[in-house]
């Protein structure tokens, strides 16, 4: 199977995905996939379906994707890349019509931190600042994985001095 074709598939179990969790019952007709009783029991809780969010910053088909079929995009990289990959997405939300309000936009980033910002780590000031610039660049939450998680103090120094901190922004 090709690239584009794999693709094409992926469209299809969106399609399939949404109409299975938007209703009691439904069907799909596509061009490999075909689904004539859909029956989604029991009912998920959210309505009216789960929410699709869609991480990757590929411009010409997983942005494409999100514009189409996602609630949430999840793109990562520095400030100025995930600016550039959302204002992409608008390109594609406005190319099928669709309010790239709607889209929620978040961004993927990992933190190494450090009361004093030793080597290969920031200070709580620089990762505030760092989580700021993305905002400026269009990211609405920050997720994020902390390098040594398993060190309480870092995360009590995160507790302390950066979430505070990130309420103002």
């Amino acid at each position: 199977m090709a690239v584009g074709e794999a693709a094409l598939h992926g469209v299809h179990r969106g399609s399939l995905t949404r109409v299975s969790r938007s209703a009691t019952e439904g069907s799909l007709e596509g061009h490999h996939v075909q689904a004539t009783r859909l029956l989604n029991s029991p009912q998920s809780l959210s309505r009216p379906r789960v929410p699709i969010m869609v991480g990757g910053g590929g411009e010409r088909r997983t942005l494409r994707l999100v514009a189409r079929y996602a609630d949430a995009a999840n793109v990562f990289g520095a400030p100025e890349a995930i600016a550039r990959k959302y204002r992409i997405l608008e390109e594609h939300c406005a190319a099928v019509g669709r309010d790239v309000d709607q889209i929620e936009r978040t961004t993927l980033q990992s933190v190494a931190i450090s009361p004093d910002g030793g080597p290969g780590s920031e200070t709580p000031a620089q990762v505030v600042n760092h989580f700021g610039e993305l905002g400026d660049a269009g990211a609405q939450h920050v997720i994020f994985n902390l390098r040594n998680v398993h060190d309480a103090s870092l995360l009590e120094l995160i507790g302390r001095d950066v979430i505070p901190q990130l309420r103002d922004l």
